[in-house]
């Protein structure tokens, strides 16, 4: 579906209808000119939505602006998510594009999003951004130069087009992130009824340590013995190497030990390692090779003597993603785990270009937690169409009715404890 909008607004530039549902202080700042952004509404934008199959012919512009976008998110760059598409996507998945003029000079957004249906425990109908199983941040590629419109015509096409649903579900945003600044400055713009839902932390590592200096200060000095106590035992098997992958014909090899490694592990026992589904397998083998060619991957291997006994992989360049982290199960008891991710800490912070990691952990993930004290706050937002701003009310009421009672639940086992 091709939609040509020409999106303007003179309304006030007061506070949004939606306040969130996290605590006080939550909601991110606001970066974007509010002023500049008001006459970037009056370009037109050409709106569409592309099927999955159909992505390829994009593949060029997309990934110039992948290269200009307002927060980079290597899960939905070219190389990352053409391949998720192909073995993941079903039939309700759609990519939604945004345009530059008439001629589709420049794509200017890009979301892939899923029609979903049910929410807050009520039959609705909306559009949410889509993840697959190894998609850990899900911020749409927005042009940096004008973020606010694009995302205001993404909004118009997802939820006021013809194929509009009832609202916008943005999943797994930075709550301080420029795309969530974006998208809420549209919402505010178009007078869209808006709030933040699911939100949580996950541990980060950001530059501007030295290694020593990071782990003097963050790792507690009983830890620091008990790690130094197993690196000593595991010397005693063969010297201890940390390598990085830099031969592209390497690659293949690299990745079956990986897929090897995970499989023998707890991963493989309970049949959700990446070797036990082909479409994992996959998935992993074409976005190894993507990532290194877009200079984006980042595969480090821990050795005992020339035998590899843990493997990490992280995406990005500057803004890292982790992504996977397997270890051989006969080495489990030196924590191996523990090794690569302390040497990969070490590694990050003595690169010059290195900005920040992503853990893309879950929040109580003791390991990762206890190595990067530093939290990101992950959160969704709700944003209505013009004509769906009762049904978002209504899933916001019930989303803090149901929090409340959990709330209340949560107080009640404390008291009984």
């Amino acid at each position: 579906m091709l939609s040509q909008e020409f999106s303007h607004h003179n309304g006030s530039l007061m506070a949004p209808n939606g306040t969130g549902l996290s605590k006080q202080g939550e909601e991110p700042p606001a970066p974007v000119d509010l002023d500049a952004t008001r006459s970037e509404l009056t370009s037109v934008l050409l709106t569409e939505l592309v099927k999955p199959e159909d992505v390829h012919h994009i593949a060029g512009p997309w990934t110039e602006l992948a290269e200009k976008a307002l927060e980079r998110n290597p899960f939905f760059e070219p190389w990352a998510l053409i391949p998720a598409l192909e073995q993941y996507a079903d039939k309700h998945v759609r990519l939604a594009c945004v345009w530059k003029g008439d001629d589709r000079s420049e794509l200017m957004g890009i979301a892939p999003v899923r029609a979903m249906r049910g929410y807050a425990r009520l039959p609705v109908g909306f559009w949410g951004t889509w993840r697959h199983p190894h998609c850990f941040y899900a911020a749409p590629l927005l042009h940096g130069d004008n973020a606010a419109a694009v995302a205001a015509s993404m909004l118009d096409l997802l939820c006021d087009g013809e194929e509009a649903r009832s609202f916008l579900r943005l999943f797994q945003l930075g709550v301080e992130g420029p795309v969530m600044a974006a998208f809420r400055h549209a919402a505010r713009l178009k007078r869209r009824d808006y709030y933040c839902a699911g939100s949580y932390e996950r541990a980060i590592l950001h530059a501007g340590q030295s290694p020593s200096k990071y782990i003097e200060q963050n790792i507690r000095k009983k830890k620091q013995k008990e790690f130094n106590r197993l690196r000593k035992r595991l010397s005693e098997q063969g010297p201890i190497t940390f390598h990085q992958l830099t031969d592209k014909n390497s690659i293949q090899e690299w990745g079956k030990l990986f897929l090897d490694m995970e499989h023998r592990g707890w991963r493989g026992d309970e049949k959700s390692s990446l070797a036990s589904s082909r479409a994992d397998s996959n998935w992993f083998e074409s976005v190894l090779t993507g990532a290194y060619t877009a200079g984006q991957l980042s595969f480090m291997r821990l050795d005992c003597g020339n035998q590899p006994i843990a493997m990490l992989v992280s995406f990005g360049a500057a803004d890292k993603f982790s992504i996977k982290i397997c270890h051989d199960p006969a080495f489990s008891r030196y924590s191996p785990g523990v090794m690569i991710e302390l040497e990969a800490t070490k590694h990050l912070l003595n690169d010059h270009a290195f900005t920040f990691m992503d853990s893309c952990a879950a929040p109580d993930h003791a390991m990762i937690n206890s190595l990067w004290p530093q939290r990101r706050r992950i959160t969704g937002l709700n944003v209505s169409g013009v004509h769906g701003k009762r049904i978002l009310r209504l899933c916001k009421a019930l989303e803090k009715a149901r929090l409340q009672v959990r709330g209340g639940v949560n107080i009640l086992r404390k008291d009984a404890q």
